[in-house]
């Protein structure tokens, strides 16, 4: 069984080290309505980079959800990635998701889902 974890983990380690992925970024309430959601690109850390253990725990392949007590240190992590997003598409993302972020933060009914392909 070890081993089959152990080669997982090194597939999953080596598919997004390598690769950008993209994600729809959503700021949701409990119901899922929300109108505010961005494409994110090329930002997220990969599985393999310990300095972002919340970042590089977004799942590329399904849904990762962050809430308002979380928001503080993936605000911490986002400002780290912030050179990551290399062309003006990318940094308007980058900030619609800091903004987001930040509204998360302050009410806890709020959730902010990250939704891979």
């Amino acid at each position: 069984m070890w081993k089959i974890a152990s080669c997982l983990d090194t597939l999953l380690g080596s598919t997004l080290a390598g690769v950008s992925m993209s994600l729809v970024v959503k700021l949701e309430d409990d119901l899922g309505e929300r109108s505010e959601w961005v494409i994110l690109h090329g930002v997220i850390p990969a599985h393999d980079e310990p300095d972002f253990p919340l970042l590089r725990s977004i799942d590329p392949f399904g849904k990762t959800v962050f809430n308002h007590l979380q928001a503080e240190v993936f605000l911490e992590e986002w400002e780290k990635v912030k050179d990551r997003a290399k062309d003006e598409s990318q940094r308007e993302a980058w900030q619609k998701v800091k903004e987001m972020a930040e509204t998360c933060k302050s009410d806890r009914d709020l959730y902010l889902r990250f939704v891979g392909h």
